[in-house]
């Protein structure tokens, strides 16, 4: 329990500024006046994603060869190093290496899951998993509120300097972690008696469920206002409420006994269910009950996906595995968020949860492929 709080106080504490100060990336661009045609925005929201995507299976062999705490450490070093770049910048080109830099040598929540799958096995690990999850949504409620009050008060870029404090003390209070661990032994088998799927069919999973995710994210504003949700605080408590629902009810729905496979298949039903509702509803009432049902299921699936990956993740490869299933959750937030553009401006501002039903549709499917095909090869391996 030690260990595990330290690892959700650090990654909360990388987490705060990582997923809080995108939102004010207009106001720090503007900073720079002139030299920062607007255009940017959207290229520089997304650039520590991408760098962070492209970066993740390399750091992941890192972890593996190097040790999972010595990659934590890297992780929290890195974005320490960004956020001074960004907050010192006296030129745009400065404020986009520090960026570069955030991404390249983050992911913070990649390193704290591998380490933990060093220290933990199980319905534990799978547990510690959720609560990741659980640190990562948090942060995404409560950072842009606090620093969007503190953004009234200096400038955005200043901000960075202090923050740069946040995963510096990551670093200092993971220096007291215990290293590397290698009593959980070899790959798992889940407790249920369920056989594991491949790593890199759990990263196509992965990519589908975070894109039926974030695809609905980005025009979610103009979206709630052709309903007639002209008030911010309204639209953003039901922007915010899918993660509220997961922070609820993580605990009940950990507990429940449903093999892996059956959570994942109804988070990912109530999921399409929840777009579908979304694309359709005209009214207040119906879009709060399929903001309830998105967050349902959003919990639902990770609960899934963290039970199938603890099956086939070991201290030997953790950093590889979650490297390449942060990888795959980075790309799907990109191609989401290009994608979302793109039929908004051709087609209609409601086409993003439609996007959102059918790649869970197409996850359901895939899903009951893999596991077909696993059962079918384990029947010939007996015969």
């Amino acid at each position: 329990m030690r260990i595990l709080a330290c690892v959700l106080l650090c990654h909360f504490l990388s987490a705060f500024s990582v997923l809080g100060m995108p939102l004010f990336m207009p106001r720090m661009l503007g900073t720079f006046g002139s030299e920062a045609p607007d255009y940017l925005i959207g290229i520089l929201f997304a650039l520590p994603s991408i760098c962070t995507a492209m970066a993740a299976a390399f750091w992941g062999r890192f972890a593996d060869r190097y040790g999972k705490r010595t990659s934590l450490l890297r992780a929290q070093l890195g974005l320490t190093m960004g956020f001074l770049l960004c907050g010192f910048a006296d030129s745009l080109g400065m404020f986009i290496l520090g960026l570069l830099v955030q991404g390249l040598c983050g992911g913070t929540l990649a390193a704290s899951n591998a380490y933990l799958a060093t220290q933990l096995k199980g319905q534990h690990l799978t547990n510690s998993l959720n609560l990741t999850q659980l640190s990562a949504r948090v942060a995404l409620i409560v950072g842009p509120i606090a620093l969007g009050f503190f953004t009234q008060l200096s400038e955005p870029l200043l901000l960075y300097r202090g923050l740069a404090l946040l995963p510096l003390l990551a670093l200092l209070a993971t220096l007291w972690l215990p290293v590397d661990s290698s009593v959980v032994g070899d790959k798992q088998i889940a407790e249920n008696g369920e056989q594991p799927i491949a790593v890199t069919q759990l990263a196509v999973l992965q990519f589908l469920f975070c894109f039926s995710m974030v695809v609905t994210y980005p025009y979610f504003l103009p979206y709630a206002e052709m309903l007639g949700l002209t008030n911010d605080s309204l639209v953003g408590l039901l922007y915010s409420l899918p993660h509220l629902v997961y922070a609820l009810l993580l605990i009940p729905i950990g507990k429940l006994s449903w093999s892996a496979m059956s959570k994942t298949v109804v988070g990912l039903s109530l999921l399409a269910t929840s777009g579908a509702m979304q694309s359709l509803t005209a009214s207040t009432e119906i879009l709060v009950l399929a903001r309830l049902l998105f967050g349902s299921g959003i919990l639902m699936t990770y609960n899934g996906l963290h039970l199938l990956i603890t099956n086939v993740v070991s201290p030997a490869n953790s950093g590889t595995v979650f490297g390449q299933i942060d990888a795959s959750g980075k790309w799907a937030g990109v191609a989401a968020g290009i994608l979302a553009g793109i039929v908004v401006a051709q087609i209609d501002i409601r086409m993003p949860f439609l996007l959102s039903v059918v790649s869970a549709l197409l996850a359901i499917s895939l899903l009951r492929i893999f596991n077909k095909g696993k059962t079918t090869r384990e029947y010939q391996g007996c015969a």
